[in-house]
């Protein structure tokens, strides 16, 4: 079974299953700050129809195309990587922290989906995600929060 939607001589970023749907991060293998590109892909796994969602539309430097943050959590950290499209937003994620019952460490890992700052859906990653989310990833993409932030779901 596929484990992306992206293309061979494309870097997955993120990818992950959220049950008959995948969402994929994409970039080209040069991406960089000001090169490259950085896309985000949503849809159905069986691609019998086209994707659902692709952001931006065309070839976007990554910088341009989205921004995300780390953040460090007690017993671990997350990263964050946001793409707006209008007033809606697709931001994946992934982290561990001590957010157990019993304050036991565990993952959350998935897409968070707003419109006009309401929450649309929250759908968990089904297995463990394809992720370079990260300080260093971000940095070498040239991703910044630009003063946003995300509260990881619980």
């Amino acid at each position: 079974k596929q484990a992306s939607f992206c293309t061979p001589a494309e870097t997955v970023v993120f990818s992950c299953r959220t049950g008959a749907r995948m969402v994929s991060v994409c970039a080209s293998k040069d991406a960089a700050a000001s090169k490259g590109y950085l896309q985000y892909r949503f849809g159905k796994l069986d691609l019998s129809e086209p994707l659902d969602i692709t952001l931006p539309e065309g070839q976007v430097v990554p910088s341009k195309a989205a921004t995300g943050a780390s953040m460090p959590f007690s017993g671990g950290g997350g990263a964050w990587l946001r793409f707006t499209k209008g007033e809606a937003t697709y931001t994946v994620y992934t982290g561990i922290g001590n957010w157990g019952p019993k304050g036991e460490k565990m993952t959350k890992e998935g897409l968070h989906v707003e419109r006009a700052g309401k929450v649309v859906a929250t759908l968990k990653c089904l297995d463990k995600p394809v992720s370079l989310l990260g300080p260093d990833w971000f940095e070498k993409a040239g991703i910044k929060d630009n003063n946003q932030d995300f509260d990881f779901p619980d």
